[in-house]
């Protein structure tokens, strides 16, 4: 039988970030293990890396799914993993592998304390990364220190 003329599937190319060619300090890596055996994993996936991106938009977010395709994930995985850049070591931020079902309950419920978490980690390492809110520490009552 004759081979079959079509489309070609693309294979992604995997890149190495540790490498100097494409290694930068400012990109952070969030590693995503997600099972495939439903689209809402991917989907979350990709929600919780443009939530981080918008939440710290002086960082590169560089998202690696399932060690790009080197290890099959786990059948009913979704854990998340940060590192302030490629060569650095991953921070555990979540892992719904024990829970559920219901299968929501394998994602995060929210987000905000997993980017706590983020900005303990950058903070540790970039003390000047992260943004302080000029006006923390101030009461309501309490007129800010210039104006006194």
């Amino acid at each position: 039988m004759p081979p079959r003329k079509g489309k070609k599937s693309k294979k992604q190319r995997e890149i190495d970030w540790t490498a100097d060619a494409y290694f930068d300090k400012n990109r952070s890596m969030i590693y995503i293990e997600h099972t495939l055996e439903c689209p809402i994993f991917q989907t979350k996936a990709e929600e919780f890396a443009a939530y981080v991106a918008a939440e710290a938009p002086q960082r590169i977010i560089q998202l690696v799914r399932n060690h790009n395709g080197k290890v099959p994930p786990r059948p009913g995985a979704f854990e998340i993993g940060f590192s302030q850049n490629a060569r650095t070591s991953v921070h555990q931020l979540w892992s719904g592998l024990d829970k559920g079902p219901p299968r929501r309950d394998k994602f995060p419920p929210d987000y905000v304390p997993l980017m706590q978490e983020i900005n303990k980690v950058l903070k540790k390492f970039y003390p000047d990364a992260i943004e302080k809110d000029p006006l923390e520490g101030l009461d309501d009552d309490e007129p800010p220190q210039a104006y006194a």
